[in-house]
């Protein structure tokens, strides 16, 4: 029970730290511009491609944090 929760713990820890410093955020902006070249509004909208790279990120070493544990586990 210790090695899965220790393992998500960690994996969410390194996946999420090596997400912000691996993966750039290149998020869009949408101006409107009015007749007058003042901005009307202006929408962000979410980088999907981060969101689904992060969770991958964050799952593959929850992954490799378990199968470490497993293993140091069966050795002692």
């Amino acid at each position: 029970m210790k090695k899965g929760w220790l393992s998500i713990v960690i994996g969410l820890v390194l996946g999420l730290t090596l997400s912000y410093f691996l993966l750039s955020y290149n998020g869009w902006t949408m101006v409107s511009i009015g007749k007058d070249g003042e901005t009307l509004s202006s929408i962000n909208e979410l980088d999907v491609d981060l969101i689904t790279n992060a969770f991958s990120i964050t799952i593959l070493c929850i992954a490799v944090v378990y199968g470490t544990l497993s293993v140091f586990n069966k050795r002692l």
